[in-house]
């Protein structure tokens, strides 16, 4: 009787056998993400233009152009052509820091001292008088461009940077993934509790630094009352720091990990 109970037990490595191609499957989706990376990098790359307007007090405004829809025809970008910006606009190189900000208005408002570092417990509103003051600045009105904060679409388009995923793309292609956010950003497993002076990561792929992490930044509001924020910030997980992650507040809120980044137009004049 032991030798019957042993003949069932010969046909278990047959039942294995189909698990042995498993790996066999798996190998086109490995050649996938090098395939994009390769075909889009050099649209994004050869887009970058800047532009530096000095403010009072020495302290530079340095801006970068983000192409429209026009550029991207043919060029196979992640976005459908409708979600693209339809014109040029300008984004900040980094988040308005409080070197900026103090050169405008005399002020300083930021928990996180630090002239190199975002301003921050500024309101949406604030940024408008900001704005207001900024545009009026001699050096800004010969500069030709007249500043505004980005609309959600445009923030969210120049913070990808033709990226594929839920973070941001490098100008070699590569795309930011939970596991190499820190390379781009300050959030809360490498912030040790603060901001940090702007330009210490990796720019994305249009040359933005900071777009993702160190502060919240404001975008343009959506009605009397309330703005949403986008990128995450010091003190946040990689959940919520990430270009399409959005809050809502009021217009007037305030806090240490609010910030914003300046957008603006080519005056036709």
């Amino acid at each position: 009787m032991a030798q019957k109970k042993k003949e069932p037990a010969k046909k278990a490595p047959a039942k294995n056998a189909p698990a042995k191609k498993a790996p066999a499957k798996k190998t086109p989706a490995k050649k996938a993400p090098a395939k994009k990376a390769a075909k889009k990098t050099p649209a994004v790359a050869s887009a970058t233009e800047t532009t530096t307007i000095a403010l009072p007090g020495g302290v530079e405004l340095t801006m970068v152009r983000i192409p429209g829809r026009d550029y991207w025809k043919d060029k196979s970008p992640a976005w459908s052509p409708d979600d693209i910006p339809e014109k040029d606009y300008w984004m900040g190189k980094f988040p308005v820091t409080q070197a900026q900000w103090e050169a405008v208005t005399g002020e300083n408002p930021s928990r996180f001292k630090g002239a190199e570092n975002p301003v921050e417990c500024v309101s949406c509103d604030d940024c408008q008088k900001f704005l207001k003051n900024l545009n009026a600045q001699p050096a800004v009105r010969a500069s030709g461009l007249t500043f505004r904060l980005p609309e959600e679409g445009e923030w969210v388009f120049s913070s990808l940077a033709d990226a594929e995923g839920d973070y941001c793309k490098l100008e070699d292609g590569t795309e930011i993934t939970e596991k190499t956010l820190g390379e781009v950003a300050w959030f809360d497993k490498n912030s040790n509790g603060t901001t940090h002076p702007v330009g210490q990561k990796k720019p994305n792929a249009f040359g933005l630094y900071d777009v993702l992490g160190n502060v919240w930044e404001w975008t343009a509001p959506a009605d009397d009352a309330r703005s949403a924020l986008h990128g995450g910030c010091w003190h946040h997980w990689a959940f919520f720091v990430m270009s399409y992650r959005r809050l809502w507040r009021s217009s007037t809120e305030r806090d240490h990990g609010y910030g914003f980044r300046l957008c603006a137009d080519r005056r036709a004049d």
